[in-house]
C-alpha cells in the first residue's frame, strides 16, 4: 500500500490545512501519516482523523536534525511519498532523502510570498529533487518560475471543494441584500477598501436596503469597527466572527465580495461559486483564473472604489444579471473546481488511481 505523509509546519486554520485535511479525509488514516512542528488551532481536527501524529520541530529549512527525524518516522511508517506545503517542510523533506530516506518529495506551492535571492539560487538546484511540484494556479507557476523552480518540475493543479450538500441555495425574497466578506480580519484582505467602497455607495444610493455580514476573526476588527463608525457604517455591518456552518453563511447571502489586496487561489471565491452565488473580486493574484468578467462573477481593480461601489449596485438591482453570472459561476465550478477533480489529479502524481483509494 502507497503512504504518504503529509508534513505541516504549523496546522493553522487557513485554506492550506483544508487542502491536507480534505487530501487525508479522502486517502483514508491508513494510507496516512501527519508530521507537525508547532501546535496550531487545526491540529485537533488532524488528531480527529484518527491517522499517525508525529510532532518534530522544525527550526528553519536545514535543520538536519529534523530531516533525519523525518526519515526515520518514513522508514518506521514505510512512507513512499512526503508532500510537503511550504517551503522550510519542503526542503527538510529533501535534506531528509538526501540522509537516505527512500521517498518521494511533493512540494504544494499555495501562497505566493517572497523569496531571498538565496532561496532563488538553492530553489534552481534543490527542487530539482523534488518529484513534482504542484502549482494551486497558473498566476502562481509564473510566480514559481521566478524563483528558480524549474519549469519541468511543476504541474498546475486548481484547488478543488466538494459539492454542497444543501438541496439549494437560493435565498427567500428580502428586501434586505446581504453581502458578505469571508476571511481573515487582516490588512491584505481588504476590508478598509470594502468598507470605503460602501460608504460611497450609501452616499449615492442611501435607499439602497442591504448589510454587510464579516465572518472571520483577526487583528483588524477593533480598527475596522472604528472605520465603521467613522464612516457611517454602523447600522450596516454585522461582524460575525468565526462560524462553524458555512452553509449557512453562504445559503443566506446575496453577493460574497473579495477585497483583497493579494491573494493566491482562494477557497472562498470557490466556495462562492459552489453555492451558486454572484461574487465580485479584485483582479489579483490567482482570482482571475476562477471570476471571469461578466461570466461567473465581476472583477474590480484593487483600491477603486468607485469600481468596486458600481460593481456592487449593478448585482444588488440586476436580479438577472446577478442569477446570471452566479449560474455561470456554479457551471465552472462542477467543470473545473470540484474535489474529485483535484483529487484525481493529485492521486497521479502519487502514482494512484481514485478506485486504488481505500
Amino acid at each position: 500500500m502507497t503512504k504518504i505523509m503529509y508534513i505541516l509546519n504549523y496546522p493553522g486554520d487557513g485554506g492550506t490545512e483544508k487542502y491536507v485535511l480534505n487530501l487525508i479525509a479522502a486517502l483514508g488514516k491508513n494510507r496516512c501519516v501527519f508530521v507537525y512542528s508547532e501546535n496550531g488551532p487545526f491540529l485537533d481536527k488532524f488528531k480527529e482523523l484518527g491517522l499517525p501524529t508525529y510532532q518534530v520541530t522544525m527550526n528553519g529549512p536545514f535543520d538536519l536534525k529534523a530531516a533525519k527525524k523525518i526519515k526515520e518516522i518514513c522508514q518506521q511508517e514505510g512512507v513512499q511519498y512526503i508532500h510537503a506545503q511550504f517551503l522550510r517542510e519542503n526542503y527538510i523533506s529533501l535534506l531528509a532523502k538526501l540522509m537516505g530516506a527512500k521517498v518521494k518529495v511533493v512540494w504544494t506551492y499555495h501562497v505566493n510570498v517572497p523569496m531571498p535571492a538565496l532561496f532563488k539560487m538553492l530553489n534552481t538546484f534543490m527542487i530539482r529533487l523534488n518529484h513534482r511540484v504542484i502549482s494551486v494556479a497558473n498566476f502562481i507557476k509564473m510566480e514559481l518560475l521566478q524563483k528558480g523552480i524549474p519549469e519541468d518540475k511543476i504541474t498546475v493543479i486548481y484547488n478543488g471543494i466538494k459539492v454542497p450538500k444543501v438541496v439549494t441555495s437560493k435565498r427567500a425574497n428580502s428586501n434586505e441584500k446581504i453581502i458578505s466578506v469571508v476571511g481573515r480580519l487582516s490588512e491584505e484582505k481588504g476590508h478598509k477598501f470594502l468598507f470605503k467602497s460602501l460608504a460611497k455607495l450609501k452616499h449615492t444610493h442611501p435607499h439602497l436596503n442591504w448589510k454587510l455580514n464579516i465572518v472571520g476573526d483577526g487583528p483588524l476588527k477593533d480598527e475596522l469597527n472604528l472605520l465603521a463608525d467613522k464612516l457611517n457604517l454602523r447600522a450596516n455591518i454585522n461582524f460575525q466572527g468565526f462560524v462553524n456552518n458555512m452553509d449557512t453563511v453562504y445559503i443566506n447571502s446575496d453577493l460574497i465580495v473579495l477585497p483583497s489586496e493579494n491573494e493566491a487561489f482562494p477557497f472562498v471565491a470557490i466556495e462562492a461559486l459552489a453555492y451558486e452565488k454572484p461574487v465580485i473580486s479584485t483582479n489579483v493574484g490567482g482570482l482571475p483564473e476562477i471570476i471571469r468578467q461578466n461570466e461567473t462573477g465581476l472583477l474590480v481593480p484593487y483600491g477603486d472604489e468607485n469600481a468596486m461601489a458600481d460593481s456592487i449596485l449593478k448585482v444588488l438591482e440586476d436580479d438577472d444579471f446577478a442569477e446570471s453570472i452566479a449560474a455561470g459561476g456554479k457551471d465552472f465550478f462542477l467543470k473545473n473546481l470540484t474535489f474529485d477533480k483535484m483529487l484525481n489529479q493529485t492521486l497521479a502524481i502519487y502514482n494512484l488511481k481514485n478506485e486504488d483509494n481505500k
